[in-house]
């Protein structure tokens, strides 16, 4: 017996070791992924899973939450925005004002990234607002920043506010320039001069690309040096120097040559169909216009074959997994049957002590049966609720029986979207932790009434709340409904500021739009795996939230005319009021009877 305690110990012993060298493995990796520059993405990402996994097993939220960002960075970069984006939201919902607060700032700032790649600028720039709200100039990881600012100041170009874009880049160039930061030095130079040779200053343009040219190239920087070139060339064909901006691309071919880019092969030969096509050399450029056609298919074939063969092996891979472990139980269940068999064919051989062992026997493995039976089962309802908090329920059903989920057109969509006003000026009254408490809060309140009227969620970003009724296609709320779940959101907000001003504290106001109309909605693509909707009813929408007021809730005309006759409702017209980018539209106030 002594022996057999001995050798207990010594077995409890070593899984206590182990489970340190686990964390400090998982500790190590995370040191290496920060430092280490030329390990491929595809190994990051493993690596990063694998940390998350460690830190869940030891209660480690911070840490688990920071490798899921991790994780969700390498995945955009390899293109999985999908994927990206659901870490994110989940890195977002897990998040604790304990855990530090650079790890916001981090999803924050893959946030931007993402949704600049998906060009949707609206939402870089309201996230960017609220983490440089947040930050902290103590903080000395200043390439959160520099992202966060670079990504706002490429939205604000993109939106038209060319102004304000140069004040962000130029705030960048001298932060870049004081903090020695060659990398960002070179990314500011590089935007001020895109942006200068868009607004014509063509000599400004010319200096800036040529100084961040020379450093791309110092520090081998090959994308980057390539895209300035290709740069410089437009700024030389706008000064009608024909020669040197076909020099420029002929030298960029070379790079890209070298380095088997068949991206960058196509951009350079676009640019040379466009360049030959405005001094009117038209069969030259016809010749690279085909070059241009042939490259870029071959890059977008590559890219989806390649998409489609990651998911459908992701795919296969789940669906293996779930098989070897139903034939592991099966297995465990014909081994039990077999021990019980033969238990009950030498009972007579054996006396009491023997009969006994093997009862023990039996009951560890009826244990073992049950934990495993139990520890499956809990994963499978840990991945029911994983899906469904990203997918609707006959989406997610779609999904798992054929494996994807086809986009539907609903001619009959209505869109709730909203916002808070002045968020900026309230977030420097409050700390990070206040902040993102307070937000949560809102935006769980906003959860269930969304809840109560059966109204899907679609997302929430930033400071930025929306959702929409008619979808998917059993989805029973109604256009009504919306307007009463925003009607609920506004006395939740305006009740709350009321208790807050009570106690001396900053509180938000919000703004409510709603349009109603054709949208698409699901899952589109491989590259973008999230339910989401699209359509110029989604942007109406948005148009309708920002042209309301506080403490209102602002329709256009075609949700006007779906609820007009409801009783117990009042709708004030605004007249024709201007959208931005939509000219003038017809705009409601609704609320209910005896309010105002």
């Amino acid at each position: 017996m002594a022996f057999i305690l001995a050798g207990w110990m010594s077995t409890q012993s070593l899984a206590q070791t182990g489970t340190r060298a686990d964390l400090t493995w998982a500790d190590s990796t995370m040191e290496t992924l920060r430092k280490d520059q030329e390990m491929n993405f595809e190994l990051r990402s493993a690596l990063a899973d694998s940390m998350s996994h460690v830190y869940r097993l030891h209660g480690k939220i911070c840490n688990q939450i920071f490798s899921r960002v991790m994780f969700a960075s390498y995945q955009d970069k390899l293109g999985k925005a999908d994927v990206a984006l659901n870490e994110l939201f989940w890195a977002m919902e897990q998040y604790q004002p304990a855990c530090d607060s650079n790890i916001l700032m981090s999803i924050m700032a893959n946030f931007t990234n993402i949704y600049l790649s998906l060009e949707e600028f609206d939402r870089v720039d309201s996230i960017s607002r609220v983490a440089l709200a947040l930050w902290n100039p103590e903080w000395k990881d200043h390439e959160i920043r520099y992202t966060i600012l670079n990504n706002l100041a490429i939205a604000q170009a993109s939106l038209g506010d060319m102004a304000t874009a140069g004040q962000t880049f130029r705030q960048i160039y001298e932060e870049a320039d004081r903090d020695n930061d060659t990398s960002n030095l070179l990314t500011s130079l590089g935007n001020l001069g895109s942006l200068k040779g868009m607004t014509g200053d063509l000599d400004s343009a010319y200096y800036f690309l040529s100084r961040a040219a020379l450093i791309a190239r110092k520090i081998n920087m090959t994308d980057e040096y390539m895209d300035l070139l290709i740069n410089l060339s437009n700024v030389d064909a706008e000064r009608g120097n024909y020669k040197t901006a076909i020099n420029r691309l002929d030298t960029t071919y070379v790079v890209a040559t070298e380095l088997k880019s068949t991206e960058n092969l196509a951009k350079v030969q676009k640019e040379r169909a466009s360049l030959h096509a405005r001094f009117n050399d038209f069969k030259q450029a016809y010749t690279y216009l085909l070059a241009f056609i042939d490259l870029n298919n071959q890059y977008l074939s590559e890219e989806k074959v390649k998409a489609v063969t990651e998911m459908m092996e992701k795919y296969e891979s789940e669906k293996k997994a779930r098989q070897i472990q139903q034939l592991e139980l099966d297995k465990l269940d014909a081994t039990l049957k077999t021990e019980r068999i033969t238990n009950t064919r030498n009972r007579y051989l054996y006396v009491g002590i023997v009969i006994f062992l093997a009862a023990i026997g039996i009951y560890t493995r009826l244990r073992y049966v049950h934990k495993s039976r139990t520890a499956i089962q809990k994963e499978k309802d840990i991945s029911e609720g994983l899906l469904l908090n990203i997918l609707p329920a006959s989406v997610a059903e779609e999904l798992k029986q054929k494996g994807y989920a086809a986009a539907m057109h609903h001619d009959v969509a209505s869109i709730i979207f909203s916002d808070f006003k002045g968020f900026t000026a309230i977030s420097e009254a409050l700390t990070a932790a206040e902040l993102v408490e307070e937000i949560n809060t809102c935006f769980k309140a906003f959860d269930h009434i969304m809840t109560k009227y059966g109204i899907e969620k679609i997302k929430t970003i930033g400071d930025a709340y929306m959702a929409a009724a008619g979808i998917p296609i059993n989805n029973t709320a109604s256009v009504l409904d919306t307007v009463y779940a925003a009607l609920e959101m506004q006395d939740f907000i305006i009740n709350r500021k009321k208790e807050k001003d009570e106690q001396g504290q900053p509180s938000f106001q919000m703004r409510v739009g709603i349009h109603t109309g054709p949208v698409v909605a699901g899952i589109v693509g491989v590259k973008k795996f999230q339910y989401d909707i699209w359509g110029d009813t989604v942007n109406i929408a948005s148009r309708m939230e920002s042209s309301g007021e506080v403490g209102q809730v602002n329709i256009s005309e075609a949700t006007y005319q779906h609820i007009k006759d409801t009783p117990g409702l009042v709708f004030t017209p605004r007249g024709m009021i201007q959208a931005k980018g939509k000219g003038e539209m017809a705009m409601y106030f609704v609320h209910r009877e005896g309010t105002s």
